[in-house]
């Protein structure tokens, strides 16, 4: 009796201890993972900042087609162009339009944490939703009925 309580014990530890070993396994599996998530980030962050430039100098050049319609608007006047409104709309309409995005890009430069944070919280919900559906695997019910050797 002594021996079988002794095995189930340390038959017990055993496992124990692999489980720990797995855990361990898998968590150092999930810190890389995490890892070239950041990194990763951390690059698409790098790409915000030319974009962040390049509408700024659209800006630019929209404010400067501004100024030249403007200047034509003076000129035409006089020769009454009347295509001159619609393209001051259009061009104030873009130059809206390129601040939105602008304020975007630098609102998302400024707090890369929001992304981060969200990233994060997706991941736990896709690795939550594949533990509960391996929390709930179990052995198919066979319909069979059981075989006979002796027949």
């Amino acid at each position: 009796m002594k021996k079988t309580i002794k095995d189930l014990l340390l038959a017990l530890l055993n496992a124990t201890l692999i489980l720990v070993a797995l855990c361990l396994f898998l968590l150092w599996q999930l810190s890389g993972t995490a890892e070239r998530v950041v990194e990763s980030f951390a690059q698409n962050l790098q790409i915000v900042k030319p974009m962040q430039e390049r509408v700024a100098n659209l800006q630019a050049e929209v404010s400067g087609l501004r100024s030249d319609l403007a200047a034509l608007s003076e000129q035409g006047a006089a020769q009454n162009l009347p295509g001159s409104a619609a393209l001051q709309a259009r061009a104030n309409a873009l130059q809206s339009q390129l601040e939105d995005i602008n304020s975007n890009l630098r609102t998302l430069a400024d707090t890369p944490d929001r992304l981060m944070s969200a990233g994060v919280e997706q991941l736990s919900a896709r690795a939550s939703a594949g533990l509960g559906k391996l929390a709930a695997c179990h052995l198919p019910q066979t319909d069979s009925a059981p075989i006979n050797e002796g027949s």
